[in-house]
This record gives structure tokens, sequence and C-alpha cells, in this order.
């Protein structure tokens, strides 16, 4: 069954409990299916990975002392958790615990001589 084309009153009868006022579809769409089976209303709740991820290319990085550098420039922001930094394909994957806005990340990296060409 597709739930995105499941009613609110088609799931209020399968789980045998009450969405009233929900968006079943959005539910689906966010990966909330088996909630929706199991007739759990997952509003507000932790999902377990709430991080977020951003993908920065970064040009000038030659070796390891540059991902490192970048690095420890990256994970010292408030909010970022983790850094995964790799100058062989010029990219770093910052894992963030809070928002935190692109060019904040953007001046972390460019402070310490490397050229960011985008942030995904």
């Amino acid at each position: 069954t597709d739930l995105r084309a499941i009613t609110k009153q088609e799931t209020e009868k399968e789980t045998g409990s009450g969405f009233a006022g929900t968006d079943t579809g959005r539910y689906a769409e966010e990966g909330n299916a088996d909630a929706l089976n199991d007739g759990i209303c997952v509003c507000g709740e932790d999902k377990g990975d709430s991080k977020m991820k951003k993908t920065m290319k970064i040009e000038d990085m030659m070796c390891m002392h540059c991902e490192a550098t970048v690095k420890k420039a990256l994970e010292a922001l408030d909010g970022v958790s983790a850094a995964d930094v790799s100058h062989e394909e010029d990219r770093a994957v910052v894992t963030l615990d809070a928002d935190v806005a692109d060019d904040v990340l953007k001046k972390a990296v460019e402070d310490k001589d490397y050229e960011v060409i985008s942030i995904e």
C-alpha cells in the first residue's frame, strides 16, 4: 500500500487510533511509514538520527596535514560534532548537532587559506 495515498480516515480505521488534524502523506514522505502502520504519532519525536550533514567542496588541500587543519577548524565550531575531510576528494562532510550557517562554515575553512567552492 502506498501510504501517501492513505487518507486520514483510512489510517484511523487501519490502526484504530486517531491522527486528528495531521497530514498522513507528510508522515509517509518523511520516512515514518512504520509509525503510521503501528498507530504511533511521531510528532516532534527524535527519530534517533537528528543530526544534519553538509558537504563542502574545498580546493587547495594537498595532503593529510591540510585535512587535519580543515577538520580541526570545522570541529572547533559550535554545532559541529564531526568533520570527515578528504584532500583526495576535495571535500568535507560536516555532521551538525545544531544549525550552522554556511557562511560560518565557509569562513572557518577560508581563514585557514583553503577555498570553499560549494556547500550542499
